[in-house]
């Protein structure tokens, strides 16, 4: 059975950006995986939207456009999950003084699916150690 992971925005764009160096041990493992077709990568729609933003914020720079770019990394094994009134309803409910709108979103997809959540983000991370909400790999 092949393994699956969410992926937070900075694992994606890590690795996306060929900036492997950045990724931890356990996201490597994940990636490799996937490379392989050992496993399968799920994109919630609140890392799309990120992603967007941070380019039209200019603090993420696309080849061409948002759409060529997710074209080019693009694959079967990439899932991409739309967010549901469910996600925004949990991400309301969360045990989390966090007020990231993108992290609760995520966590809320990881959640449902029942997935560990591929990120280096500490303020998740700490939450997921202190509650057990969620599986945490980096």
């Amino acid at each position: 059975m092949s393994e699956g992971y969410v992926l937070d925005t900075n694992a994606l764009l890590f690795y996306a950006g060929d900036q492997f160096q950045k990724l931890g041990p356990a996201a490597k493992r994940a990636f490799s995986a996937f490379e392989h077709r050992r496993g399968y990568l799920v994109v919630p729609a609140p890392v799309v939207l990120e992603t967007w933003l941070l380019a039209q914020g200019g603090k993420l720079r696309f080849p061409t456009t948002l759409d060529a770019w997710w074209a080019d990394i693009d694959c079967p094994e990439r899932v991409h999950d739309p967010m549901s009134e469910a996600d925004v309803r949990e991400a309301a409910r969360l045990d989390w003084e966090h007020r990231d709108h993108f992290d609760r979103l995520i966590v809320a997809a990881a959640r449902r699916l029942g997935l560990p959540l591929l990120t280096r983000d500490r303020a998740i991370s700490d939450w997921a150690q202190d509650t057990g909400g969620i599986e945490v790999a980096w």
